[in-house]
């Protein structure tokens, strides 16, 4: 059974799945990162973004952009792929 959402529910409900996207996508990071020995320093320093902002990604306090996950995965030497699945 579908429910008809207004706007506000729809935009709530879009911010939640994409929260929990960005949310899986950063603990991958971080665990990778931690595989790695790597250091929050030693990602800031390959990216060229500051160690401030790479601490307050991993801590999830700021959304990360899909340029910043790309420079991410790649001082990891990963990289990303994105898949659709259908829902059932």
């Amino acid at each position: 059974m579908k429910y008809i959402l207004d706007e506000n529910e729809m935009l709530l409900e879009i911010e939640v799945k994409a929260k929990g996207v960005s949310d899986s996508l950063v603990d991958a990071l971080i665990s990778y990162r931690k595989k790695l020995n790597m250091t929050q320093q030693d990602v800031a320093e390959v990216t060229g973004i500051k160690r401030a902002n790479i601490a307050r990604i991993e801590s999830k306090r700021h959304a990360i952009t899909l340029e910043s996950l790309i420079k991410y995965a790649d001082s990891l030497n990963c990289d990303l792929h994105f898949e659709l699945q259908e829902r059932c």
